[in-house]
């Protein structure tokens, strides 16, 4: 069982406890636990050996919203933490302390939304390491020409999904375009392009491929919208 499914299987359990509660709810805590993946992946100081991972989050939640899981606060946050122990286990990630994940109210928070910030309070060392990493990677971009302008999109996570629909981190409204085309993903000091089941194919100067490491100056063909890879 995976760390999302024990994680899962947890909240229906608490859920059965706080049935009501938890349903009036517009904010779930599997959308929560996702969000924390994202921040987790998005935030990774790779050194020779071993790829650390930030340990501490806060989750600012529109106070509307948080009020709802306030009184199951702690269990939520101590479930979080374990499922984030969990899924760095999986992906072989380094803490460097035991993960500790804290729930809070935010006025400027949007209905509905969930933001996450990563390591606020931890020491300045490991701050500066993860911003040094995605420094790193936001030099890479793709660039595209369209309408006789060229659009360069910086990529600045560690997963990236490129697709037509509006739930893609690059969104591109190309009909050659899949609702969900391709995904590229920071792995071993590299971008890896990877098709994700599109309908016309994902092609690296001129050759289909499923997934392939991307070297700077390739061309990207999705469906036939042409972008360009840069990594300074």
């Amino acid at each position: 069982m995976s760390a999302l499914d024990r994680f899962e299987t947890f909240m229906e359990q608490l859920v059965e406890r706080s049935m009501a509660r938890l349903f009036r709810s517009p904010i779930q805590p599997a959308e929560i636990a996702r969000r924390l993946e994202r921040a987790m992946e998005s935030h990774q100081t790779i050194s020779v050996r071993r790829v650390i991972v930030p340990s501490r989050y806060q989750v600012l939640l529109h106070p509307d919203d948080a009020v709802v899981l306030r009184p199951l606060r702690s269990e939520v946050e101590r479930e979080l933490a374990t499922y984030l122990t969990e899924l760095a286990e999986e992906r072989q990630f380094v803490m460097l302390e035991p993960p500790r994940v804290a729930l809070a109210d935010d006025d400027t928070v949007p209905r509905r939304s969930i933001q996450v910030l990563v390591n606020a309070d931890a020491p300045v060392g490991e701050r500066e390491s993860t911003q040094r990493f995605t420094a790193t990677i936001q030099r890479a971009h793709l660039a595209v020409q369209r309408a006789g302008a060229r659009q360069t999109i910086a990529l600045a996570a560690t997963t990236i999904t490129i697709g037509r629909g509006l739930h893609n981190d690059i969104v591109l409204e190309d009909d050659r375009v899949s609702r969900r085309h391709a995904q590229l993903r920071y792995h071993a000091r590299q971008f890896w392009l990877s098709d994700a089941g599109s309908m016309n194919g994902t092609y690296v100067n001129g050759a289909v491929i499923t997934e392939l490491a991307l070297s700077d100056g390739d061309t990207i063909s999705l469906g036939g919208l042409e972008l360009t890879f840069h990594e300074a």
